[in-house]
């Protein structure tokens, strides 16, 4: 089964390939420009001259085929079959058979030299990227990682015929690649690396080893550590028994129980569980009590074998008063002779029994919720005697069942009318479909996890709907910063041959092309200002040339206030942060003054500098229908620099009122003095995964940090900072590109509430957004049923 977080991982992948691609493209063009000159063949010139001419005038086009081919060829690497060897005839449609062009199977050819040759260069990140893959792949095949350099290399050549590169100068430019693109996918991998492992990703085939002084302890101590043993390569251990013994040995030490001896063979020992099917009468049993309603209160305490005078309180080692029975403690003796007696069978009714205890009075799961979990305390305890899998298992879907609704039950504040009731009355139905189903049957579990999540989606939908207007304005503002990004691309490529200092080369591409978008998409392309933040650019890299005579030095100094004038103006329009607007001119005013004391070049030199700049100032701008498909960059990448796309917003003081939106200035200043453990009630006995390591068979998704940005749903609850207090937050919509993010807050008063991708990257970094839930509800549970254990439990019959 593929890791459900892969997609999460692969987009911000494919978008660093993306990057690197295109800054290897632009490195072509400086390669073939110096090739050119030193060429001593005239057809050799001609055909590099057409290569530098297609790639200038091609590159935005190519960018977008590029990302259309790789994606493709990545989805049918996903899919392909484990038997991925070229020999392979598994698959193959015969009928769809056909004759390959020459020209493709020479551009194979030259894809898989090129994979090839930039492989000693990236080997090393490739295979720890491969085998992070594989891990969420769970297949260790080389050919299914689809990051790999022959996917690249083949979405680049193809990418360059598509957009009509002509052959020759394709492969012209296939020549040159090897030398920049293995240098530059290297870096690339190393990055995706890092990403991964920040994603809690685990390389493939990574045993946990046992600690040495791990062991099963009686019912009653406390062991911190619960990482069960590796398998042995003995052929004995991989029998059903073996496996099912070291299930349940992990089992014990999981939760601090001595577990019963289980036996190597099938047929030896008598008193233990194997796993097998349970008896017609134990299913009736379980069938006839999963009938029973949930009760609250008083008589909830009484079925857990609590004191009467203690009923409706908060007991020692339960998180909260019960908000259900608990049928399994309740019916233990009965659920213990109709499943045989088994020794581990018994122990696994316990078990089971101590994490409902802690589900049923978690505090951050709704009553209504929990009476609906309370209801699959049967099929869960079947499926956990039959299945070890679900104690230590993520992607188990009962498990993720039980922990979306839980998750997805803080995300309202009222059952009784509106969204909340028809959440309720939709969950009630799903719980409805299992109780009546085969409990053995795991995809039923799985079809009603698919359809809770297609109703949070659908409900996200409707609260999108709700603020519509606010959706609008935010997908309109995404498709201007993708204008601003493919014009910012092109002055890049355009500026990299033009002699200026690295600041303002910089500068000129990444911000002052934003002025330039905002300026024409204001006031029109051909309007005044639009003219004029274009003459400013150009003005601004001729004012760093050397200006030693006193004429040059007093035309400069006459034109220096309308020019600062201009550039203010213009960093105004995009809203350029104060910091980066002083960092700009910390180095520009340097380097006025280095200029005015330095000789002035030839006057051809100055003619030619200002001709090329009135070329590039003369491209036209990208329009948003040429750019709808582009990608946008992530918001951890966007983190990177101040004057990043998301890093300004163009918003008027109306729209932030009607959008709600915090820009990223509201993040600048004072100090976060207010602790998520402090934000009411419900969060005081909220304990994490690091009180306990139990060791489960993936990491969990992150519940604060900057990681989070890449982990949040639709639908789910969230604490946020706002107003100098925490608020719970839910959110609703996702812009297409992950730029822009809709939250609401309020219950009888909905509060919209808007930010950027890199915004809510930064909120995350300085701990101003957390999950609701610091951990899933089953891991809370797993950690209280172990104190509850040892605490309450020790020297009990079993």
């Amino acid at each position: 089964m593929i890791d459900p977080r892969l997609d999460a991982v692969l987009q911000p992948a494919l978008g660093r390939i993306r990057g690197v691609v295109s800054g290897v493209l632009d490195q072509t063009i400086l390669q073939i420009s110096a090739q050119t000159a030193s060429s001593v063949s005239n057809l050799q010139r001609q055909v590099l001259l057409t290569a530098d001419r297609e790639l200038r005038l091609k590159s935005p086009r190519f960018k977008q085929c590029f990302e259309r081919e790789l994606n493709a060829l990545v989805e049918t690497s996903l899919q392909s079959s484990d038997d991925t060897r070229p020999s392979s005839l598994a698959n193959t449609d015969w009928a769809s058979l056909s004759l390959v062009d020459n020209s493709q199977v020479e551009r194979d050819v030259q894809a898989d030299r090129l994979a090839l040759s930039v492989m000693p260069v990236c080997e090393r990140h490739l295979e720890t990227v491969g085998n992070y893959i594989a891990g969420l792949l769970e297949d260790a095949n080389p050919e299914r990682n689809p990051l790999r350099p022959r996917m690249v290399a083949k979405a680049l050549l193809d990418s360059l015929i598509q957009v009509g590169v002509p052959e020759d100068a394709t492969q012209a430019i296939g020549n040159l690649l090897p030398a920049l693109l293995g240098p530059a996918l290297a870096g690339c991998y190393e990055q995706i690396a890092i990403d991964m492992r920040g994603h809690g990703l685990q390389p493939y085939g990574m045993a946990v080893q046992k600690s040495r002084n791990s062991s099963a302890v009686p019912l009653g101590s406390d062991n911190r550590r619960t990482e069960p043993a590796p398998l042995a390569s003995d052929p004995v251990t991989t029998r059903p028994s073996a496996l099912h013994a070291r299930a349940a040995q992990a089992l014990g030490e999981m939760f601090g129980v001595t577990m019963p001896a289980l036996p190597s063979t099938p047929g030896e020992g008598g008193g233990v569980s194997s796993g097998a099917p349970m008896s017609m009468d134990f299913q009736n049993l379980l069938r006839q009590i999963s009938q029973q309603a949930g009760e609250i209160g008083h008589e909830a305490m009484l079925a857990a074998g609590l004191s009467p005078d203690e009923a409706g309180v908060r007991m020692p080692g339960f998180a909260g008063p019960l908000m259900a029975v608990n049928q399994i403690r309740a019916n233990r003796d009965e659920l213990v002779r109709a499943s045989g007696g088994a020794a581990l069978d018994k122990i696994v009714i316990d078990i089971v029994a101590a994490l409902f205890d802690q589900v049923l009075s978690d505090p951050k799961v709704a009553p209504e919720m929990a009476r609906q979990i309370a209801r699959m305390q049967m099929p869960v305890l079947r499926v956990a005697l039959g299945d070890m899998n679900f104690f230590n298992s993520r992607k188990h879907p009962v498990r993720r069942f039980v922990n979306r609704i839980a998750s997805l039950s803080a995300a309202f504040d009222d059952y009784s009318q509106g969204p909340g009731a028809e959440c309720l009355s939709r969950i009630t139905h799903l719980v409805n479909d299992i109780v009546d189903a085969d409990f053995d049957r795991m995809d039923v579990y799985e079809s009603k996890l698919r359809e809770l999540e297609a109703f949070i989606e659908a409900e996200a939908a409707q609260d999108a709907t709700d603020s519509a207007e606010v959706a609008a304005l935010l997908t309109a503002k995404e498709a201007d910063l993708r204008v601003q990004q493919r014009y910012m691309q092109i002055m890049q490529r355009e500026l990299l041959d033009v002699d200026l200092p690295d600041f303002l080369r910089d500068f000129l591409s990444q911000v002052w092309s934003r002025v330039q978008v905002a300026a024409a998409h204001r006031d029109g392309v051909d309007s005044m200002l639009a003219q004029r933040m274009k003459a400013a650019g150009r003005e601004l890299a001729m004012s760093v040339q050397p200006k030693g005579h006193p004429k040059l030095r007093q035309a400069f100094l006459l034109k220096l206030p309308s020019l600062m004038k201009d550039v203010n103006e213009g960093l105004g329009l995009i809203h350029l942060p104060e910091s980066a607007k002083q960092a700009f001119f910390a180095e520009l005013l340097p380097a006025h003054a280095a200029c005015l004391k330095t000789a002035p070049t030839h006057d051809l030199t100055q003619r030619l500098l200002e001709q090329r700049l009135r070329q590039v100032e003369s491209i036209a701008i990208p329009t948003q229908e040429e750019t709808a498909g582009d990608s946008m960059p992530s918001p951890l990448d966007s983190l990177q620099s101040n004057s990043s796309l998301m890093s300004t917003s163009a918003f008027t003081a109306e729209e932030i009122r009607q959008s709600g939106f915090i820009p990223e200035a509201a993040l600048d200043g004072g100090s976060l003095d207010i602790d998520l453990n402090l934000a009411g009630p419900q969060s005081e006995a909220d304990p994490t995964l690091g009180e306990l390591d139990i060791n489960l068979d993936t990491p969990p998704p992150p519940a604060a940090g900057l990681q989070l940005v890449h982990h949040i749903q639709k639908g789910t609850p969230y604490h946020m900072v706002m107003q100098g207090k925490w608020q719970k937050v839910r959110l609703t919509w996702i812009s297409e590109g992950r730029s822009f993010f809709i939250f609401t807050t309020g219950h009888l008063h909905k509060q919209t509430i808007s930010l950027t991708g890199r915004t809510l990257a930064r909120m995350c970094e300085s701990g101003r957004f957390k999950a609701f839930e610091q951990a899933e509800l089953i891991e809370r549970a797993t950690v209280r049923a172990r104190k509850q254990l040892a605490a309450l439990s020790s020297g009990a019959p079993h």
